[in-house]
């Protein structure tokens, strides 16, 4: 096979990844709307972070599901950063919960602008 051709195949191999995961955040997302969650608001992220304010709760797209958590158990969030090796940074909100299946979550976001404006959102509708 020529170079063209095995370009030409990674980005079909890339283009099908990319729809699978969004087949499966998309069916998880229905999931956690069928077992009765409210989304009010989604501050996006990788995973996705879901905010119910009638429920008053958080709900991250986790790879195997979702995780499900009240305000109350949402004890601080942070934001982390982390230097790649690529010398790019990789910004991320950090949930520090109590009484969850995980002591703590994190959703990664694009650029220092966005988590920012995430994580003010999030402490706007929990208190947090």
């Amino acid at each position: 096979m020529g170079s063209l051709q095995w370009f030409i195949l990674a980005v079909i191999v890339m283009a099908g990844l990319g729809y699978w995961n969004y087949q499966r955040i998309d069916g998880q997302r229905k999931e956690l709307l069928s077992a009765g969650f409210q989304i009010s608001d989604d501050l996006k992220g990788n995973p996705g972070l879901l905010i119910s304010s009638s429920q008053r709760q958080v709900a991250v797209l986790i790879p195997t599901g979702y995780l499900r958590v009240s305000f109350d158990q949402i004890q601080s969030a942070e934001i982390r950063s982390r230097d790649t090796a690529e010398t790019e940074t990789n910004f991320r909100i950090a949930l520090l919960l109590e009484n969850a299946p995980v002591p703590e979550v994190e959703i990664g976001y694009q650029n220092v602008h966005s988590v920012e404006i995430a994580l003010k959102k999030l402490r706007q509708l929990t208190g947090h």
